[in-house]
């Protein structure tokens, strides 16, 4: 690489990332200001201690800086740094030295590769965890609940009232447990009943099993199993009592939810809404690189006709169009409208395409 090509990518790199730290610092800034007003009649609810709000604040960066705030800080840094550059004419004296639009706006492109790396890494490791933890804050610290259910072997248990339920799978459309285990145990803490089932519904304020049998374990060591197609249960927990502890793809790793969609799905159970997020993990990343690609052109573009503010409603705009195409298309996923794939990848596909052809026809 010639010396001043070197130079000229080491300037066009610091200011842009002079101008990306301030804008990912102030969109996360602003979005766990969100959520401290979003949680804050909660946390005064049940008068929560200060370092824990803090906590849960805290615990909430990895996922505001990776999950929402990453793209949109690289699309911003984009727009305003070229428009920064056309706007003083420094655009105007590198193509007029002989350097093309593709060599100064390589370094954009690159960086926006590596900041997709760091958003797959990010949203593997740190994100589930965050997540994980900021659960527990609420739950437990917060609204002072006893921890009542744990996730082992890609299952959920879930501890109740004399009672621990063993649970594959939480539909949320069909209000029901799919491959449930109910232990009933005695004051001593013995096994004295065991209900397998295919399905459980919870219908007009009951719980309802499908396709199942009931163990009967008596003192003497002898069992009694019962079949059944269809049986009532009456049990303290409801539906709401479940809802806190289904699986979310957003506290699952890329690799852990894959695990988990093959058991759901090997087990016979539908695995549609956890595929389509399976995708969306690999193509939501992509997004820093669809954003330096759809910038560059429109930055380039209105450069001349307007100033920063010009430059930050056309970064708004782009984000606020990506993000309702994406979130319809995930729903039309979920639905059974979209395969998984498509669900997921076509948003990014279809912006990615219009950057680049916009960027094409952009003069060099």
């Amino acid at each position: 690489m010639p010396k001043s090509h070197r130079i000229l990518s080491q300037y066009v790199i610091r200011e842009f990332l002079r101008i990306f730290s301030l804008s990912l610092t102030s969109l996360i800034l602003i979005c766990i200001l969100v959520i401290f007003f979003e949680k804050l009649s909660l946390f005064i609810r049940h008068d929560a201690n200060p370092l824990v709000m803090l906590e849960f604040l805290l615990y909430k960066i990895p996922e505001a800086a990776f999950q929402w705030t990453l793209p949109y800080a690289v699309l911003m840094a984009t727009v305003l740094t070229l428009g920064i550059f056309s706007s003083h004419s420094e655009i105007t004296a590198m193509k007029a030295s002989g350097i093309s639009l593709y060599r100064i706006t390589f370094p954009l492109l690159l960086f926006a590769f590596l900041a997709s790396l760091c958003s797959f890494m990010g949203n593997e490791y740190l994100v589930p965890y965050a997540n994980q933890r900021t659960q527990y804050l609420l739950d437990v610290e917060v609204r002072k609940e006893e921890p009542s259910s744990f996730f082992k072997n890609f299952k959920i248990w879930y501890h109740g009232d004399r009672q621990i339920f063993n649970i594959q799978l939480l539909d949320p459309q069909e209000r029901s447990l799919k491959g449930v285990t109910l232990y009933q145990f005695d004051d001593q803490f013995r096994c004295i009943q065991r209900i397998d089932a295919k399905e459980a519904k919870w219908i007009n304020g009951t719980w309802r099993f499908y396709g199942g049998a009931v163990r009967d374990f008596n003192e003497n060591g002898s069992i009694r199993t019962v079949p059944f197609q269809e049986m009532e249960l009456p049990l303290k927990e409801t539906w709401e009592s479940f809802q806190k502890v289904k699986r979310d793809a957003d506290q699952l790793s890329y690799s852990d939810l894959a695990t988990y969609v093959e058991k759901i799905r090997s087990a016979g159970y539908d695995s549609i809404r956890y595929e389509v997020s399976l995708q969306a993990k690999l193509s939501y990343p992509f997004l820093s690189f669809v954003m330096v690609l759809i910038g560059i052109p429109f930055a380039l573009k209105t450069s001349r006709s307007g100033g920063i503010a010009l430059n930050i409603g056309i970064s708004v705009l782009i984000a606020f169009a990506y993000g309702v195409t994406f979130y319809v298309s995930l729903s039309f996923g979920k639905s059974g409208l979209l395969s998984p794939l498509l669900a997921a990848w076509t948003p990014t596909l279809l912006f990615s395409l219009a950057g680049a052809f916009t960027l094409m026809s952009v003069r060099q």
